[in-house]
């Protein structure tokens, strides 16, 4: 009979709990180049390298000074298509602006979607 209290993979493979996985939604490193800048349209958007994304934020860096609260717009390439994200600036960490969005736009959000999906489920996909 085999012993419930073991698992079925090998012991390389690990998982998060609860209590370490903060995120609920997926995301994915990568290193676009991206424009960031306040929503309000004060100040010029400057350049920075998009790190990180997924359908409830993104990760950047950038030398420029943000705030958190800032409502910002970030515009980049994704699947060959110009995307523009609006979201909120939840933490700042030396470099690195994180962001949160409020609400994907269903295009964007299908988008995002579908980098993601060929990130983890197609190695012969170009990102």
């Amino acid at each position: 009979m085999a012993d419930s209290q073991k698992s079925i993979f090998s012991d390389s493979y690990s998982m998060y709990g609860g209590v370490k996985q903060k995120r609920k939604k997926a995301r994915v490193k990568l290193d676009i180049a991206c424009e960031i800048g306040l929503s309000n349209g004060k100040g010029t958007p400057v350049t920075a390298q998009l790190t990180d994304l997924g359908t409830g934020g993104l990760s950047l860096q950038t030398t420029s000074l943000f705030y958190e609260g800032d409502v910002v717009t970030i515009s980049f390439m994704l699947n060959k298509v110009k995307t523009f994200i609006q979201g909120t600036v939840k933490r700042i960490a030396g470099k690195t602006t994180t962001v949160i969005f409020s609400e994907l736009p269903p295009d964007v959000h299908a988008r995002v979607q579908e980098f993601i999906h060929k990130h983890y489920f197609d190695p012969k996909a170009k990102l």
